[in-house]
């Protein structure tokens, strides 16, 4: 059996929507939402919330989630990666509670729409390929990255890099085919996290989401449209 241990990081400094962690998202706080869907996974047997802030750790723990420790300040700035938190995290697991999991999924609060199967099927994924380190959600790119361009010092249009091609040239359905990484569900092998200090790391495979919209929330429109599409979602089951 596989020890699987997700984490949720949920900082209590946001610019974009404040405190939006806590915020109510359809009377529910968004927090919520990401704890459901990880508690309801059917692979998952640990939910932790890594956070600072007394207010979201009352939260967590409301619905369910563990709080085991408590993020230091220093690593819930703006300017904060997901490495030091998820190597704080595996410490604090490690080294205090002498538990150490197998595979790490890590579900960020800002994409409320995801589901449990969702998280399920990365974590099957990752168990069935012995030479995969991290498998990541992936969907479409909504623009084709062969087409993209930068502004230079001049302010004239130069191509992004040498594998752009002209617009001209190729009708879209004629260029390679690109996903992006939707940071919807991250999972990675805690072995490969610590060996290579770096998340996600080493041999990552994607999950392909296939037509299915994509909520991140950076603004309020963001979030005006992710609970309207929530409320729309409960109004059809």
């Amino acid at each position: 059996m596989n020890s699987v241990v997700s984490i949720i990081p949920a900082r209590g400094g946001s610019k974009g929507i404040q405190r939006k962690n806590i915020k109510k998202m359809d009377g529910k706080p968004l927090l919520a939402y990401t704890i459901e869907s990880s508690l309801n996974a059917s692979l998952i047997d640990r939910t932790i919330v890594s956070t600072e802030d007394p207010e979201i750790i009352e939260v967590a723990k409301a619905y369910n989630a563990e709080v085991p420790f408590i993020r230091p300040k220093a690593l819930a700035e703006d300017n904060t990666t997901d490495f030091p938190v998820i190597k704080h995290a595996l410490e604090y697991l490690i080294n205090k509670e002498k538990y150490f999991p197998d595979i790490l999924v890590y579900l960020r609060p800002t994409m409320p729409t995801r589901t449990s199967e969702e998280v399920d099927k990365v974590i099957k994924l990752l168990l069935k390929n012995d030479d995969a380190d991290c498998v990541r959600t992936t969907m479409s790119a909504p623009y084709p990255p062969y087409w993209i361009k930068k502004i230079n010092n001049n302010g004239y249009l130069e191509p992004y890099d040498k594998h752009v091609e002209p617009f001209t040239m190729k009708r879209r359905q004629d260029l390679p085919k690109v996903v992006m990484c939707d940071g919807y569900v991250d999972a990675a092998k805690v072995k490969s996290i610590l060996g290579e200090n770096t998340f996600p790391p080493g041999n990552k495979l994607g999950l392909f989401r296939s037509n299915i919209p994509f909520h991140d929330l950076d603004t309020q429109e963001d979030w005006e449209y992710c609970e309207y599409y929530i409320k729309k979602r409960k109004r059809m089951k």
